[in-house]
C-alpha cells in the first residue's frame, strides 16, 4: 500500500557497550564534583543568613528589654549564675520557657539559689533554635572536657563552672555570647576603658554607650573549642554570661575566645540590633578593643569588616 511503513518484527537496538557506560559514569561523576562545592556554598550562605538573623533577634530583644527596664539585661547574675540569654527569652517569643524560671533567679536585687538547683533546670533543658548557629548545631556535640553551667568575664579573666564529660547532653546549648568588651570591668589597667555592656550584675543603659550603639558589640558567635576536630566545651544557654574580646577571635578558637564555623569570619550583633561580619585577621585584637568598648571614644574601623 502506497505510503505505508513496514517494520521488521524482532528488530532491536544494540545495547550500550561497556565503554559507553564508563563514559557516562565518568561524565556524571565530573558533574557531581562540579556541583557539590556550589551546593555547599549555597548551604553555608543560607546558614550564615540564619545565624545573622539569630544575632539580630537577640540584639533587638536586648533593646526591648532595655526599653522595658531602663537598662540592658545583666551579663551575669553573681548569685544565681544565670546568664544574659535567660533574661531575653520573652523578647524572642519564648515566654513559656521564661515563665518556668523562678523570678528570684533573675532578680538582681534579691538573693536566690543557683539556677540548676531550682525550677530553672527544667527551663534550661529546652533547646532554643535562636540560640544555635545552623552551621554548628551545638546540641549534638559531645565535648571532650565538659559542659559549662556558667561562663562569664570577671575583670582580669574568665570564670566558669563545668560538669565533666559527657556533661548533661539534654541541656539546651548555645553558639552565642554577650560581649563584656575587652575584658569586662578591669580596674587599674589601661584596657579598663574598653569595657563592654555585659558583665557581672551589669545594668547598662543605651545612654551609657557614648561611642554609639551601632559601634558597640552586643552579641557574638561562640564555639567553646576549635573550629575543626573535637570540641573542648559546650555551654548551657542558661549560664552563658559576657565573654571577653581581649584574647582576640583569631583562628583557631578555644573556650576563652569567640569563635565561628563560618569560613574566615564571624558575626556580631551591634547594640542597635544590626549585624556585622568581621574578618578573622591577626590584627583583630586591636579592632576588638574599639568595637567591644562602649565608651572608649575611639572610632570603629570599618576596614576590618
Amino acid at each position: 500500500m502506497k505510503g505505508s511503513v513496514r517494520t521488521e518484527k524482532g528488530a532491536r537496538r544494540a545495547a550500550f557497550t561497556l565503554i559507553e557506560l564508563l563514559v557516562v559514569i565518568a561524565i556524571i561523576a565530573i558533574l557531581i564534583g562540579l556541583l557539590l562545592p556550589a551546593v555547599q556554598k549555597i548551604r553555608e550562605a543560607a546558614n550564615r543568613m540564619k545565624c545573622s538573623n539569630n544575632l539580630k533577634q537577640m540584639g533587638l530583644a536586648a533593646m526591648n528589654y532595655e526599653s522595658a527596664y531602663g537598662y540592658l539585661p545583666p551579663g551575669h547574675h553573681s548569685t544565681s549564675q544565670a546568664g544574659t540569654l535567660a533574661y531575653i527569652l520573652p523578647y524572642i517569643e519564648q515566654d513559656n520557657i521564661f515563665k518556668i524560671i523562678p523570678a528570684a533567679v533573675l532578680n538582681l536585687d534579691a538573693s536566690s539559689g543557683v539556677w540548676y538547683t531550682t525550677a530553672a533546670w527544667t527551663a534550661a533543658n529546652n533547646h532554643i533554635n535562636t540560640y544555635v548557629c545552623p552551621s554548628d548545631n551545638v546540641n549534638s556535640i559531645s565535648p571532650t572536657a565538659g559542659t559549662f553551667a556558667v561562663l562569664y568575664t570577671t575583670g582580669t579573666g574568665i570564670t566558669g563552672g563545668t560538669w565533666g564529660p559527657p556533661g548533661y547532653p539534654t541541656l539546651g546549648k548555645t553558639n552565642y555570647a554577650p560581649s563584656a568588651g575587652y575584658c569586662g570591668t578591669l580596674t587599674g589597667y589601661v584596657e579598663a576603658k574598653y569595657c563592654g555592656p555585659y558583665h557581672p550584675n551589669s545594668k547598662t543603659s543605651l545612654a551609657q554607650m557614648t561611642d554609639g550603639t551601632s559601634n558597640t558589640f552586643g552579641f557574638g558567635e561562640y564555639l567553646g573549642g576549635p573550629e575543626t576536630g573535637s570540641r573542648t566545651y559546650v555551654t548551657a544557654w542558661m549560664g552563658m554570661g559576657g565573654m571577653p574580646l581581649g584574647w582576640g577571635p583569631t583562628m583557631p578558637s578555644d573556650w576563652l575566645k569567640y569563635g565561628s564555623k563560618h569560613t574566615n569570619l564571624m558575626q556580631f550583633s551591634m547594640c542597635d540590633g544590626s549585624v556585622r561580619s568581621v574578618k578573622r585577621t591577626a590584627d583583630f585584637n586591636m579592632f576588638a578593643k574599639t568595637a567591644g568598648g562602649m565608651a572608649d571614644g575611639e572610632v570603629l574601623s570599618n576596614d576590618k569588616l
